[in-house]
């Protein structure tokens, strides 16, 4: 039997989802391995360089030349050539599917992006920033709505970390918060003062925050949690406490008046907030985060484009 030459159209899908691995299929190591080099090189832009979107962009355009690569390379065989092992269509596929699989276990148990959604963590996070979070040890391992494992949180949460978890009220929506208080602390946040313990968190003033977004002007304030310094705003007209307190798991450890909140962290859980102290839905509204919720700890924030 004459060998058969590699289908142009399934080099070309391959190509697509998976660049190594469509030109692999189209019988060039050599240009698999580029393209290997590249795809990582273009995930790693996306998601540690200062441009996501162009990166994004980057990673897509490289998609579809690797498509027309394959595509050529696959029309060009020459009749009656013996194709590689990995030339063969199972090769090719198993290879995509190798591929597919390190980058989801990347995803789900080192390094995984977010996207900051709202205000609530201005002025540290802008809305529609990307988040780099780091998850191993945080137990809550799986990505693109698909649980892999669920362990204890092992690595460290000091108060002032940045966390990203699962949404108590609703566990498919991720937030990102501040940790003020740890199991066992007493957080309390009454006419914008936080004290944990009894020991009222410092505050000094800084320039105020413009929101160039919505044009508006904010108090900011410099304070500092385990030796981690960041900025907090305010709303420029001061008002009594404002949130709508939902009825929360262990609300009863919570003492609540119309100057504000006090909380006993209970064991297994912590207490959050967003740094955009008035505009932010947190711990003073629906409760503490369990440790269960954790997804992990945000360790870079690339600025929105």
């Amino acid at each position: 039997m004459t060998p058969r030459p590699p289908n142009k159209w399934l080099a070309a899908l391959l190509g697509l989802l998976a660049p190594p691995a469509g030109l692999l299929y189209a019988g060039s190591a050599r240009w698999a391995g580029s393209y290997l080099l590249l795809t990582l090189a273009a995930i790693g832009f996306l998601w540690f360089g200062p441009a996501a979107l162009s990166a994004g962009l980057t990673s897509l355009a490289l998609s579809v030349v690797a498509a027309g690569h394959a595509y050529r390379l696959a029309g060009q065989w020459p009749a009656g050539h013996v194709r590689p092992w990995y030339s063969r269509w199972y090769a090719a596929l198993g290879s995509a599917l190798a591929v597919v699989l390190v980058l989801f276990g990347v995803r789900a148990f080192v390094v995984e992006p977010f996207s900051m959604p709202s205000v609530s963590m201005q002025p540290t996070i802008a809305p529609g920033a990307l988040l780099i979070v780091s998850k191993w040890g945080y137990g809550n391992y799986g990505s693109l709505g698909i649980t892999v494992a669920e362990r204890p949180v092992s690595a460290e949460i000091r108060h002032g970390d940045v966390i990203v978890f699962a949404y108590p009220v609703e566990p498919l929506i991720r937030y990102a918060k501040r940790v003020v208080g740890l199991p066992g602390d007493t957080v309390g946040y009454r006419r914008g003062q936080l004290s944990i313990n009894g020991l009222a968190v410092k505050r000094t003033p800084v320039a105020d925050f413009v929101d160039p977004a919505q044009a508006t002007v904010m108090h900011q304030f410099e304070e500092q949690l385990s030796g981690a310094r960041y900025r907090v705003i305010y709303d420029r007209d001061e008002r009594p406490y404002f949130q709508v307190i939902q009825d929360f798991p262990m609300r009863d450890n919570c003492r609540i008046d119309a100057e504000g909140i006090e909380c006993e962290v209970p064991a297994g859980h912590y207490y959050v907030m967003g740094d955009n102290r008035d505009n932010s839905s947190d711990s003073r509204t629906w409760g503490f985060v369990p440790a269960r919720n954790v997804v992990g700890k945000v360790w870079r924030v690339t600025a929105p484009r």
